[in-house]
């Protein structure tokens, strides 16, 4: 999330750094949208099992607010107990220790793109989301991590694994970017009787960015909701590695072939290639025009300084986004080791 701060409120933000690398924080809500003069309210469950929560506004503009009420309508004001209070020039910080279980609402109000966020450190949080397939040598067959984003028109497996002790019952949607629910979800659970619980199942692609949400009741039937921070969208851009080999000796130069897949209409593409160890030379960006639905590939040229270590590892990491157009990006990841064969 953004923040934008005066040079005097630096200091300020350090409220939510501590807040938010605290054992077991999860979010509860993500929003962001553009203010149209109309206030936007939204409700925010918060569970039995929440020692704390932290609500960060933030707005591009000046002038626009947020106003937080607990369960009893009572609003948060300077000086509530258990609650640090931090007044930015375009957002607010609360942080309120021990919260009242039940239906909080936040309303924003204002002009410019806000950005809403709760975080709550709780007994109940994502351990993960992500897409799968599956993959694996015959009789050994699994499900495993897919490169970058799923693709657009393409069946899309997703698992999601909660730490959900003290819940009750949980189900999963996906929520846009604004918050809103967009689809629930039917999934196969594992772990009824044990945490954490796990999550699989196919899952319809949405047309619009989302994130991946769970909700229920708690142990004391109390509502609650997750959301998993990273947001998803269906890329109609894929990249393929096509990798011979994935090790590398002191002083070699071998070259990384990729393929990359346009799923849509002809477009143009950026790609950008970076690792850490900067043993790819590629050039900083480079264009790829692809007709509809047409295949292309290129090479990633790696040379090994002399006298690098064995053992090493350097992750080669690849992004594909379109420069024309509807907006789609996707990635790659390859890690590489240096080794004396």
């Amino acid at each position: 999330m953004p923040l934008f701060l005066q040079r005097n409120e630096a200091i300020k933000a350090m409220q939510l750094m501590r807040e938010s690398t605290r054992e077991n924080v999860s979010t509860v809500l993500w929003a962001s949208a553009k203010l149209d003069g109309v206030m936007q309210k939204f409700e925010i469950p918060v569970d039995s099992t929440t020692e704390r929560i932290t609500f960060t506004f933030s707005v591009d503009t000046k002038s626009s607010r947020l106003v937080l009420k607990q369960p009893d309508g009572n609003a948060i004001r300077e000086g509530s107990p258990r609650t640090e209070d931090t007044e930015l020039n375009c957002g607010r910080i609360i942080t309120v220790a021990k919260p009242e279980a039940g239906s909080w609402r936040a309303e924003v109000s204002g002009s410019g793109t806000y950005w809403l966020e709760a975080q709550a450190q709780s007994e109940i949080y994502f351990i993960s989301a992500e897409f799968v397939k599956l993959g694996g040598r015959p009789g050994h067959e699994g499900l495993f991590k897919i490169q970058g984003q799923p693709l657009a028109g393409e069946p899309a497996t997703l698992r999601a694994t909660v730490s959900a002790a003290e819940t009750r019952v949980a189900a999963l949607s996906l929520v846009s970017e604004s918050g809103d629910v967009l689809q629930k979800l039917r999934m196969t659970v594992a772990g009824e009787e044990r945490d954490p619980l796990e999550f699989t199942g196919e899952v319809p692609l949405p047309g619009v960015p989302f994130r991946v949400a769970v909700s229920g009741q708690d142990a004391k039937g109390m509502q609650f909701q997750r959301f998993f921070g990273p947001l998803f969208h269906a890329a109609t851009v894929a990249l393929i590695p096509k990798m011979a080999f994935y090790e590398l000796a002191p002083g070699s130069t071998r070259e990384a072939e990729f393929e990359i897949r346009n799923l849509g209409p002809a477009r143009s593409f950026e790609v950008v290639v970076t690792d850490a160890r900067r043993f790819a030379t590629f050039g900083e960006r480079r264009s790829i025009t692809l007709g509809a639905h047409q295949t292309g590939s290129f090479k990633v040229k790696l040379t090994v300084p002399s006298g690098t270590e064995q053992g090493v590892e350097d992750d080669l990491v690849v992004v594909a986004s379109s420069t024309s157009g509807a907006p789609t990006t996707n990635s790659a990841i390859v890690r590489l080791t240096v080794s004396g064969r």
